[in-house]
């Protein structure tokens, strides 16, 4: 059977068999019968310890020892075996041990006695018949023996003549006292380590029935309250499945209530041990005197199946005992290494599988004696974190193959999954999201300038907080958001430059137009001079007046033709930006769209988006339809029917029609001339008046659009940093689990001032020194000083208006755009401020930091994964170990496996490791071993306990583990003693 040290297994504490001394109900027609109906009952209950009960004898306990001892050889009225292998190996495996029912004074308020039940680890069974039952004797003096309770009924009867009728009627009547009981357990050494005393709470048998007595009396001396005092003083346990009992025993009555804290906890732990004498487990048994009853009911117990695992119940009333229907404790199989084993040809390490307890495993052992490899080895074949699995310089921590050429290592876990160390590159791990902790990573984490290569405190709870997928899905959709405004921000920052160079631009163009009253003036000049002319031809007023409608008909043309020759090259930019845009907006659609998983959304989406592919069909037919192509003589025209061909014929035939009407107003060449010089002067001046309204209109729009750029930029900005406090709010539910362990975790908006200082400093042209007058620059800022948006935006907005109007001075080689898009940059980050027992993680001593950053590992990881940590004692102080650390293991351990290397005994004591993993390399110390291999390995339980046998020359096996820990870990033995006092009334 696999041994992984302390598991959970199923306890009956209380159970008749056949043949008990009182209230036998039993109906099997004989023992053999009733045995084998019982032992089949256990194995299908999968109870793994059976306390025999009887009252005032361990007959029935001989009884059941000896039928087990002879059941391979059990047999049918067809000579057919009983039992099958399976069972048979199951039974004999079974901790079977002696429950003594014992009947005690006071009666309780309902007249019943107080039951006290005696049981007794099976090793001492030879010395019960001399140290227990010849020893106590009842109120008239009568021995407990069978002699002294058979003549005591005879004596109650004297007509009862019988043997075994004179047994029942002294059963029926024998009665103790507490005094007889207490006297013996203060007086026989030997008696007290080999029984544990367990009292029933029943208010109709129990220690709490003398509670009314004491009601009734209370007047008086007090005498039944010290009675119960001292029932309770004596007892180990009770036997209660009141879940009232079971809270009040180990100290939490008052968990859950309002305002409930540590300082409540640890009075009402005083109360008990005061009163009580000690903290104390709660279990429970059958109590079956009827076949139906057997394994009815059963209590789980963390221990191993043996007197000593028993005992462990009293040093850890809590966590030891369970009294439930489901296995505690639950972990998936899948997140449970079951074994390891080395491969080792040259026989350099062991290649004894070394088992895992699925919850914490400590690894023990003197210097260089190979606790650290096998913590690695787990790590290195699990595929943990490279950068803890490498030194600073990138090599790994430990070159296996020069220890033992042909190395390799074996993992298995609980769901039957093995994965070698040596396997192919493209072979996934099973374990994927296990935790290694090496020797030093703490304070590295802790310790900044021991930290320069690593990833910073920071980042590491960020990484931890989005560990799960929800989470990281949050923070990568929060991330994506963040990028888009940053080249949104970006792109706004370009165009408003560009606006900016188009107003400069098209301003120096006005610039070089003549003066609007000058234009005005001569237009009118020149009109009067061709009115002039007309008339010097003889035209009358009517056809004056025809030849300048005609004269402005053919201007309205030219205008049109202009604007025509503008239109026409807007909407081939238009189209061709359009275009360019539209491709790159498909591409993107139908990558993304082809990737869609579900088929629902993916044909949703792809009608929804068949508009975008329509229109930029419909930009390349456009595109298409106003191609032009130009003949020999360089005449440029349009190759197919489009609304610009039409309207430029339109315009020419129109133009045409006007010349040939205008023509018979024009009889006079030299006059026609003068006329024609004197109208295109007229046209120029009047295109020049209209360039100039269109320029002006044009400047007046591109100021408009660089004030709503402006607007946008700083809108983007402002959304940006929402985006902040947006995640981190949404984050907050993943550190809310923390504060139960006393850890607070506050996520805010910070601004990395520090970076914005580097990069601003480095452009600002120094003698100027302009970034004096602003409150977010400066050397002495550091990215965790208060970060107050709205200050922060004033003065990012003051920088950029200096920096537009060159009120800021930069380096000459610097552009103004470059700067505004330095200044405009995001320097906000989330950042979690770590509070632990109100005092803040920077503020911390190393080796506080240090077991604060362990917590945040473990307790913001989301997998359950196991946990390897090597030997964190090393970056810890003392209280930090002995308080801190270890109730942090005992409770982290019930949510995940733990795997510590660890030379402090608190570690391996006081947390109370399921697993303890003894390494020893030979000839590392003064004991000689002759274990054929340099490193080796055993493991068991912390109550695996026997001195030291010389005779066994194998170092590793000459003693148990407990004897290993006091040996070789400093402060083992004291640790031992802290922890069997710790409940208990001393």
């Amino acid at each position: 059977m696999a041994n992984k040290g302390s598991e959970w297994r199923k306890w009956d504490f209380h159970i008749h068999t056949k043949g008990t001394n009182k209230n036998d109900k039993f109906s099997s027609p004989t023992m053999d019968d009733f045995f084998c109906l019982f032992f089949k009952k256990a194995f299908e209950h999968r109870i793994s310890a059976i306390a025999i009960t009887d009252y005032f004898s361990i007959e029935r306990y001989l009884e059941a020892i000896e039928y087990r001892s002879n059941i391979e050889n059990k047999v049918d009225e067809k000579g057919e075996k009983l039992f099958s292998p399976d069972e048979i190996t199951f039974i004999k495996s079974i901790f079977i041990f002696p429950n003594v029912e014992l009947r005690m004074l006071p009666a309780t308020d309902k007249g019943r006695l107080i039951n006290i039940h005696c049981v007794f680890n099976p090793e001492y069974v030879g010395d019960l018949e001399n140290d227990f039952f010849s020893h106590i004797a009842n109120q008239d003096g009568v021995k407990m023996n069978r002699h002294g309770i058979t003549s005591y009924g005879k004596s109650l009867d004297p007509n009862i003549n019988e043997l075994h009728k004179q047994y029942e009627k002294g059963i029926e009547n024998f009665v103790i006292d507490l005094k007889s009981l207490r006297e013996l357990i203060s007086t026989n050494k030997r008696f007290k380590d080999n029984t544990l005393l367990i009292v029933s709470n029943s208010n109709n048998d129990g220690a709490s029935g003398t509670q009314k007595h004491y009601d009734l009396f209370e007047n008086e001396s007090g005498n039944l309250d010290g009675l119960r005092r001292s029932i309770y003083y004596i007892s180990d346990g009770i036997f209660s499945a009141n879940p009232k009992d079971v809270k009040y025993f180990i100290g939490k009555r008052l968990e859950g209530t309002d305002g409930y804290n540590e300082t409540i906890y640890k009075k009402e732990v005083e109360n008990v041990i005061l009163h009580r004498g000690s903290l104390k487990p709660c279990i429970v048994g059958c109590d079956a005197h009827i076949e139906d009853d057997l394994f009815s009911k059963f209590t789980w117990v963390k221990g191993n199946l043996n007197f000593e695992g028993l005992r462990q119940i009293c040093f850890e009333p809590e966590s030891r005992v369970k009294i439930q229907i489901e296995e505690p404790d639950f972990k998936e199989e899948k997140l449970i290494i079951e074994q390891v084993s080395f491969i080792s040809p040259k026989n350099t390490f062991s290649n004894v599988q070394i088992y895992l307890n699925p919850n914490l495993n400590v690894v023990i052992g003197g210097k260089s004696s190979g606790k650290s490899i096998l913590l690695y080895a787990i790590a290195k074949t699990l595929s943990a974190d490279q950068t803890v699995l490498q030194n600073d310089d990138g090599t790994d921590k430990y070159d296996l193959n020069k220890i033992d050429d042909g190395f390799d290592f074996q993992i298995t876990t609980k769901g039957g999954f093995t994965q070698k160390l040596i396997r192919l590159k493209d072979e996934n791990s099973i374990l994927p999201e296990i935790k290694y902790i090496p020797q030093n990573y703490l304070v590295k984490l802790a310790e900044p300038e021991l930290n320069k290569k690593g990833k910073s405190l920071n980042k590491l709870v960020r990484d931890l907080i989005t560990e799960d997928d929800t989470s990281k899905e949050w923070y990568q959709d929060f991330i994506t958001k963040v990028s888009q405004n940053d080249k949104l921000r970006n792109t706004k920052i370009d165009l408003y430059f560009e606006t900016q160079d188009e107003i400069d631009t098209l301003e120096a163009d006005l610039k070089t137009k003549s003066s609007k009253a000058v234009l005005d003036k001569n237009i009118e000049t020149n009109t009067s001079k061709v009115e002039e002319l007309n008339n010097s031809t003889g035209l009358t007023p009517e056809q004056v007046a025809k030849y300048n409608a005609l004269q402005t008909k053919l201007e309205g043309n030219n205008t049109k033709l202009q604007n025509f020759k503008d239109d026409f090259s807007a909407i081939q930019s238009l189209n061709s930006e359009l275009a360019q845009n539209l491709k790159s907006l498909k591409q993107k659609k139908d990558t993304i769209v082809s990737q869609l998983q579900l088929q629902e959304i993916k044909s949703f989406y792809e009608t929804e988006y068949a508009a975008l592919d329509a229109l930029l069909a419909k930009i390349d037919e456009l595109n298409t339809s106003i191609e032009v192509q130009v003949n020999d003589k360089g005449t440029r025209s349009f190759t197919k029917d489009c609304k610009f061909r039409d309207v430029l014929l339109a315009i020419n035939k129109e133009q045409k029609i006007t010349n040939t009407a205008i023509q018979p107003y024009l009889k006079d060449e030299q006059v026609k001339k003068s006329i024609e010089v004197l109208n295109q002067s007229i046209a120029n001046d009047k295109k020049s008046l209209s360039d100039i309204d269109t320029l002006s209109k044009k400047i007046q729009d591109k100021k408009k659009l660089l004030a709503e750029t402006k607007e946008e930029i700083f809108t983007i900005y402002k959304n940006s940093y929402q985006h902040y406090p947006d995640i981190i709010t949404a984050l907050k539910v993943r550190t809310v689990e923390l504060e139960k362990d006393g850890l607070g975790i506050d996520g805010k908006a910070q601004f990395n001032y520090s970076k914005l200082w580097e990069k601003i400093y480095a452009i600002s042209d120094r003698r100027s020194a302009s970034y004096n007058d602003y409150t977010i620059l400066g050397a002495n800022k550091k990215a965790t000083d208060t970060a107050d948006f709205d200050l922060i935006l004033q003065d990012i907005t003051k920088l950029f208006d200096d920096l537009i109007t060159k009120k800021y001075a930069l380096t000459n080689r610097t552009s103004v755009q470059a700067a505004i898009k330095i200044i405009l940059d995001d320097y906000f980050f989330d950042y979690w401020d770590i509070n632990y027992k109100n005092d803040k993680l920077g503020e911390m001593s190393t080796g506080k930091a240090s077991f604060v950053i362990l917590m945040l590992i473990i307790g913001l990881s989301k997998s359950k994964a196991p946990i390897l940590i090597d030997q964190p004692e090393d970056n810890l102080d003392n209280r930090s170990i002995t308080t801190d650390l270890v109730n942090y293991l005992r409770s982290k351990k019930l949510e995940r496996q733990i795997i510590i290397v660890t030379h402090n005994a608190n570690i391996v004591v006081n947390a109370d490791a399921e697993n303890v993993i003894i390494a020893n390399q030979k000839g590392q110390n003064e004991e000689q071993s002759t274990s054929v291999f340099k490193f080796d390995y055993i493991n068991g339980a912390i109550e695996n306990s026997f001195d030291k046998r010389v005779s066994e020359t194998d170092l590793l096996k000459s003693m148990g583990i407990r004897q290993h820990i006091a040996d070789i870990v400093e402060g083992g033995k004291d640790a031992f003693m802290m922890r069997e006092k710790k409940y208990r009334f001393h």
